[in-house]
This record gives structure tokens, C-alpha cells and sequence, in this order.
């Protein structure tokens, strides 16, 4: 285990405490969510400790504080200080993106600019490209069709697994949740630039005879 900087102050839990404690778990997501409500209010500088630590758990226990601070109090630095890691390719696990994305990134762009999830797009590192299209999940579960499949589009002859897998996902949600004539027409036009394991996600929740002619 990388050895975090102590120093949360006298009688403060510290980026320690916090690994040592989900050590102690079985180290998957519930754990994490458990250790994270545990240290809610772990201090800003170690929370960042933990989300630029080597270790794989500190950073998944991090990526679920900032969640949990934004539920209480939505602010643009938690964004910031979530995509500052993510660009840095601190994120090997997509755990970590597809757990936060969506309400980190997606649901403060909600009824406003969506340049900055295009931005993401053209990012040359993967998981940033993965957060793009996660994010759109906050419009699709609000009924908003058009943002992920415009994300979508620009992303369909990408092929990273990374980001195909993310596409198979938000689409079907995108047509079980907002539009699935939209998503109908977006298979018939770019479905054939998607993976088969994309493509099959993707048409889940269509008609038997419509998943079966789009999901090929």
C-alpha cells in the first residue's frame, strides 16, 4: 500500500485512516460507498491524497467523496478537481468513471452549455472520452434524447473498448429512458460503426424484430 501524506490535523481522520479502514473491507464498490459515508467530511487535502494515490482503492473511495460533496452541495471545483485526475490518466479502472460521471460532469450541464461535454470528446485520453458519454446519462433520465446521441455520434468509430462499451450502455438507456424511436433512427444511420457487443447493448430493451435487425 503507497504511504499517503498524514497531517489531517490532531484528532481529524487522514487519507490513512481512510485506507486502512477499507482495507478492512471486502474492497469492492459497496465497501467503498460504506468507508466513503463513513469519512464524509475527510478534509479537501486529503480527499486529494487519496484520488492521487497508486492505490487502486484509495482512488475509488476519493472518486465516491466527490459524489457524495456534490449530492450536498453542488460546486464546479469538485467537476474540476475530478476531470483535473482523469485527464492526468490517473483513472485505469471504469469503475471510476461510471459511477461519478454522470453526476460529477453530466447533471451540472443540465439546462446549460453542453460545449464542455464536446470538449471531453476530443480528448486524446480514453476514459475522458468515457466520461463524455456517461455524463449524458443526466439527459437521457431526464428524457433529453438529443445530447447523448449527438455525444454518441461523434464517438461511434471510436474503437476503444473503453468507449464502445460506454455507448452500448447509454444508448439503450438513451431509448429506454428518453426517445426509442431516436434511438432507432441513430442504429439505422451509425449502428454499423459500433462494436456487435455494442450494437447488442445498445438494442436490449428494442422489440424483439427491431433488436434483431439492429443488433447483428
Amino acid at each position: 500500500m503507497t504511504r499517503l501524506q498524514a497531517g489531517g490535523g490532531r484528532g481529524h481522520a487522514d487519507a490513512e485512516d481512510v485506507l486502512a479502514a477499507f482495507a478492512r473491507t471486502d474492497g469492492d464498490v459497496a465497501a467503498a460507498r460504506r468507508v466513503a459515508r463513513q469519512f464524509a467530511d475527510l478534509d479537501e487535502g486529503q480527499r486529494s491524497a487519496l484520488l492521487w494515490s497508486e492505490d487502486p482503492g484509495a482512488r475509488l473511495v476519493a472518486v465516491l467523496l466527490l459524489v457524495q460533496a456534490a449530492r450536498e452541495r453542488p460546486d464546479p471545483e469538485l467537476t474540476d478537481e475530478y476531470l483535473t485526475a482523469a485527464k492526468a490518466e490517473r483513472f485505469d479502472d471504469t469503475a471510476l468513471v461510471d459511477l461519478a460521471a454522470e453526476e460529477l460532469v453530466g447533471v451540472p450541464l443540465v439546462g446549460g452549455s453542453t460545449g464542455p461535454l464536446f470538449a471531453l470528446v476530443k480528448s486524446d485520453v480514453a476514459m475522458v472520452r468515457r466520461i463524455a458519454v456517461v455524463a449524458t446519462l443526466a439527459f437521457a433520465k431526464r428524457g433529453d434524447a438529443e445530447v447523448p446521441l449527438a455525444i454518441a455520434g461523434r464517438l461511434v468509430r471510436e474503437r476503444s473498448e473503453t468507449v464502445q462499451s460506454a455507448l452500448g450502455w447509454v444508448l439503450r438507456e438513451t431509448g429506454k429512458r428518453a426517445s426509442e424511436p431516436a434511438l432507432v433512427a441513430f442504429l439505422e444511420r451509425s449502428g454499423r460503426f459500433l462494436t456487435q457487443a455494442a450494437r447488442q447493448t445498445a438494442t436490449e430493451h428494442l422489440p424483439g424484430a427491431e433488436r434483431d435487425r439492429l443488433g447483428g
